[in-house]
């Protein structure tokens, strides 16, 4: 139980770092603190955009569950944070990299046993773009 508490305090920072990115996104300087977080963010998360680009989403669920189960909570930050760092890129890449948090996060939809009003808001503002 406390090995789940330590995880799910680790998961919460990480959620705090994404709306930290969302707001500095209109910021004169955010984009180069945006940057930063969104590595720091993949760096505690033990991956890189590349990974979550090419890597099947069940074997990503693998990855991010780390034998505690936490995967898809893990792998809700991972789509944020996609999603935050297509705000950095030129519109090809961006387009590429939306499709995935899409993916990424219709996954998590399916096999999460909760609703979340945020990503089908997430969900909608991809499908806007």
């Amino acid at each position: 139980m406390l090995k789940r508490d330590l995880i799910m305090v680790q998961i919460e920072e990480l959620g705090k770092m994404i709306t930290q990115i969302a707001l500095n996104r209109n910021s004169n300087d955010g984009a180069h603190k945006n940057l930063e977080l969104i590595q720091a963010a993949y760096t505690a998360l033990r991956l890189n955009r590349d990974f979550l680009l090419t890597t099947s989403l069940d074997d990503i669920r693998r990855f991010l569950d780390c034998e505690d189960s936490c995967g898809l909570y893990r792998m809700d930050i991972a789509a944020k944070t996609l999603i935050e760092e297509s705000y950095q890129l030129p519109d090809p890449d961006k387009k590429r990299v939306l499709h995935r948090a899409k993916e990424l996060l219709e996954y998590i939809q399916r096999n999460d046993t909760t609703f979340s009003l945020e990503r089908v808001a997430l969900l909608e503002e991809i499908n806007n773009y």
